[in-house]
């Protein structure tokens, strides 16, 4: 008996609702559900309006390092992906002062260094186990190291670049990214629900300066 032309249309539907779920973390700059963390001074975050993207977080750090956090069990079985948006305005610098007076920016730190980890961008997920210190994956946008490269900060906290290079400062980005495949990359264990997710700009290590955006954050089903 051949299935019905409503059932199959049922059937489509469904699938492709199962496929396109997704839950969102931040919409048009709501940040009801997120607090802030402070570590090293403040970092201002503030709802602006854009023309392109409509209400985002703009981000200016000065010699600071402070984080907005996104506390909630995430299922990463059920919707293993992160999208989120952003672009820079200005990546980490420090100004010199020659003896003539002259001021120069200088964008020379070693990024995979604890002193030189400053980044104008940085989305973190992460998991807070009950004993222990929490155990992070650091996606970040780098004015010096290739798209794809990770390093190691601590046993806990790992970096992954995911925006730099050449890109344009300015220019939105929509990001994709497999958070179960990345933390298995990173840490090479397997990873089925995060705990928290954080953003973060920060140039305190360099005593410096930075502004970056953050648009639009969900999770999704694969498809």
């Amino acid at each position: 008996m051949k299935p019905s032309i409503t059932l199959l249309f049922v059937c489509a539907t469904l699938i492709q609702a199962m496929q396109s779920h997704s839950d969102p973390i931040l919409i048009e700059g709501n940040l009801s559900n997120w607090q802030n963390i402070k570590f090293v001074g403040e970092t201002q975050y503030r709802q602006i309006m854009d023309i392109e993207q409509g209400v985002v977080i703009r981000a200016e750090s000065l010699a600071s390092a402070s984080a907005l956090e996104y506390s909630d069990s995430i299922n990463l079985n059920k919707t293993p992906v992160l999208r989120w948006q952003w672009t820079v305005d200005k990546v980490p610098y420090r100004t010199r002062v020659d003896e003539s007076g002259l001021a120069t920016h200088e964008r020379n730190q070693n990024e995979t260094k604890p002193d030189g980890d400053d980044f104008a961008l940085r989305v973190i997920v992460g998991i807070d186990p009950v004993f222990g210190d929490p155990k992070q994956l650091h996606y970040v946008w780098s004015s010096r190291e290739p798209i794809g490269s990770h390093w190691q900060l601590d046993k806990n906290n790992q970096v992954l670049v995911v925006s730099g290079e050449d890109q344009q400062p300015m220019e939105w980005q929509t990001l994709q990214r497999h958070v179960q495949k990345d933390w298995q990359q990173v840490f090479d264990e397997s990873i089925e629900e995060l705990d928290f997710i954080r953003l973060q700009t920060d140039s305190d290590h360099i005593q410096g300066h930075a502004i970056g955006y953050y648009g639009d954050m969900e999770t999704l089903a694969i498809k």
